[in-house]
């Protein structure tokens, strides 16, 4: 067969690292490929529903825009996805993945099931493009790492280690290509998916597949920045005070959103309902919210630009923040597929204003800068939820591309991390892997 014949001449020709290197491009050309499919259809979906997202940043305003309208737009994406789902993808999970993804990587084969690569590209841009509140980002790691195993399967590879490498090179690809952000990417799977267990080796496999993925979502998507430049002006040593308590403030609140996201989903769970009747009760209660507060509706990446140059009002951006924070958990909770990365840098922003705003009623003779404080939140907020400190400070950095904000990155993400840490030792992606060893040895303990 072809196949057989492709596959001799492949193993024979490739050997080494050689090999692993044009796994890596290929992988990383089909996960760039696939993030610019993302990006472009849910920004078509959002744009032929949405007009809320570009212009008018006061209460008022937003409140004149209230349309009943609002209230079914997610409910059609929720009903598509039980509908298709319910004849073509059955088996597939539903609700947030991504941790039982790390799971399969690190405890179990690591054989990543094709159909999920088709499931993900599919839902993923009409769920978040039709308003509901997740992100893109978990799904095309997931995508990534799909393509990783696909390409270890087709080449036959038992080699449980190796296959690891691939996938964790295909999340890199789709972190860094949907983000435009190469460095992030190597960091995700290094701190996130492969849980900081890596040999020098690999990193150069994980680095090739990230740029690959990244050039090639640039050729369909532009090169430049995804949030753009800051309005960062450095003042003094004394900002850092500011800096430090911002960092306790996020920690904190992290750990509030990590208990209420899994309690929404123990909420769902617990519903006597049919399970696929529980998306579409998600996806109402996102659209009441959207009806009062159409800005939080979505992925939400023009609101945070507005956030992070100080153009919402502090009433506002207080809102939006319970928003936000309220119908990630709902939405991911409820049953439908998303990731909680594009949520995290939306609370964040807006919980770092908020902040922002607070500080400077509190002290009106300081120059503190709501736009910079949006930023820094973005960075803590994601570093303490995950627990990976340099993918939440470089991913900042480069979706803003200004490396002066770095020192500010270092100070608040380390602090709220710590501070989260302290007071909720898990991550969010790693407090269902503890649950699940946690099951499987009481299970070899009872069968003992």
């Amino acid at each position: 067969m072809l196949k057989d014949r492709l596959k001799s001449w492949y193993n024979e020709a490739m050997t080494g690292t050689t090999r692993d290197i044009v796994l890596a491009v290929l992988i990383g050309a089909l996960a760039g490929l696939s993030s610019a499919f993302i990006i472009k259809t849910e920004g078509l979906i959002e744009g032929l529903l949405y007009s809320t997202h570009t212009q008018g940043m006061s209460l008022q305003h937003i409140f004149r825009l209230k349309n009943l309208v609002i209230l079914f737009l997610p409910l059609t994406g929720a009903i598509f996805y039980i509908v298709i789902k319910s004849i073509f993808f059955k088996e597939q999970k539903m609700g947030y993945s991504f941790p039982d993804f790390i799971v399969n990587v690190n405890r179990r084969e690591a054989k990543i099931d094709p159909m999920s690569i088709i499931y993900l590209l599919l839902f993923t841009p009409i769920i978040i493009g039709t308003g509901n509140m997740a992100g893109v980002e978990g799904p095309i790691a997931q995508i990534g790492g799909g393509f990783g195993s696909f390409m270890s399967g087709i080449l036959g590879d038992e080699d449980r280690k190796k296959r690891k490498l691939l996938i964790a090179s295909g999340t890199a690809a789709g972190i860094a290509s949907i983000f435009n952000a190469p460095i992030t990417g190597v960091f995700f799977a290094v701190e996130i998916v492969l849980l900081g267990e890596y040999e020098l080796t690999a990193i150069s496999v994980i680095v090739i597949s990230a740029v690959t993925a990244t050039l090639v979502t640039r050729t369909f998507i532009g090169n430049r920045p995804m949030l753009g430049t800051p309005l960062y002006v450095y003042a003094g040593v004394h900002e850092f005070i500011g800096y430090i308590f911002l960092g306790m403030f996020v920690g904190a609140f992290s750990v509030l959103f990590e208990r209420w996201f899994f309690k929404a989903a123990d909420y769902f769970k617990a519903m006597r309902v049919r399970a696929m009747t529980k998306p579409l009760l998600g996806s109402i209660v996102v659209g009441i919210i959207g009806v009062l507060l159409p800005m939080s509706l979505g992925n939400g990446y023009p609101v945070i630009r507005m956030a992070l140059l100080g153009k919402i009002s502090f009433v506002l951006i207080g809102f939006l923040f319970i928003a936000k924070f309220i119908g990630t958990g709902i939405t991911i909770g409820s049953g439908l597929p998303g990731g909680i990365y594009a949520p995290s840098l939306y609370i964040g922003a807006m919980l770092g204003g908020t902040i922002g705003y607070a500080f400077r009623y509190l002290f009106p003779g300081s120059l503190v800068s709501v736009g910079v404080y949006s930023t820094l939140g973005m960075a803590a907020f994601l570093a303490s939820l995950t627990h990976a400190p340099f993918t939440g400070i470089f991913l900042v950095f480069e979706l803003t591309n200004d490396y002066r904000m770095i020192l500010p990155f270092m100070i608040t993400a380390i602090i709220a991390m710590l501070i989260k840490a302290r007071l909720f030792p898990d991550s969010i992606e790693h407090f269902p892997i503890r649950e699940y060893i946690k099951r499987i040895e009481q299970k070899d303990g009872h069968g003992s």
